[in-house]
């Protein structure tokens, strides 16, 4: 039975994100262009320059422990989960009954992206798997990397939120893109809109401007011990 729309898959240069090089969730097997031996690759600009871009793999290490740190200057108890198959990234421990949170960190090095559809926004690569895993106590960070600490970014998202966005999302891309043919692909893409955009399409569940109050929403948790009220 053949699809009513697909997307390609061959690449990751062509996927439905457009380009999305640099914006790659953690758990991607992804095959780097120009790598070189200090862990980095060369990423062409729409000017046609080239810029270095560091691996993947190296960018996913270090979202997982800017997470973690986070974590415990607040006063928060959690550890990193081991293994290259692992589920989870982060395991939180609070201390009342059933006080854990899994976390599962989604780093990516690229700037703000402008897609024709889906506007201006953060972007992380993800599975079609992620539009039906629902947990209350599994919770997304969508950390944005860079060495400059002002230009970091954490994005805390409830995993019913980012379910819903990847279960919209493909079919809302099915709907305005023009791409017919290749192989489908399981990658999805979970966007966050740019601060003060007010035009991109949202799943209809976001359209109360939840998106908004993510960023940096560590209380996400539940409540903070003392001290955090300096720390915020």
């Amino acid at each position: 039975m053949s699809q009513p729309a697909e997307r390609l898959g061959e690449g990751l240069g062509e996927i439905h994100a457009e380009d999305a090089w640099g914006s790659c969730c953690s758990h991607v097997n992804i095959k780097s262009r120009g790598q070189d031996a200090r862990g980095t690759a060369e990423t062409e600009t729409l000017d046609g320059s080239k810029e270095p871009r560091l691996l993947q793999n190296y960018v996913a290490l270090a979202g997982e422990y800017l997470v973690l740190g986070e974590l415990a200057l607040r006063g928060l108890d959690a550890s990193l989960t081991l293994g290259h198959t692992k589920e989870i990234d982060i395991l939180l421990l609070r201390r009342e009954p059933n006080g854990f949170f899994r976390v599962e960190v989604k780093a990516s090095s690229g700037d703000v992206r402008q897609s024709t559809i889906f506007g201006s926004s953060y972007e992380w690569l993800m599975n079609e798997r992620h539009g039906s895993l629902v947990e209350k106590r599994l919770i997304y960070c969508f950390v944005r990397t860079t060495l400059d600490v002002a230009h970091r970014r954490f994005f805390l998202v409830p995993s019913e939120d980012v379910a819903a966005y990847i279960r919209w999302e493909f079919e809302y891309w099915k709907a305005h893109s023009e791409r017919r043919t290749g192989k489908v692909s399981a990658l999805r893409t979970f966007r966050i809109p740019v601060k003060g955009v007010t035009d991109n399409p949202l799943p209809p569940s976001w359209r109360d401007g939840r998106w908004a109050r993510w960023e940096n929403n560590w209380a996400i948790f539940g409540q903070m011990p003392i001290g955090e009220a300096q720390k915020s």
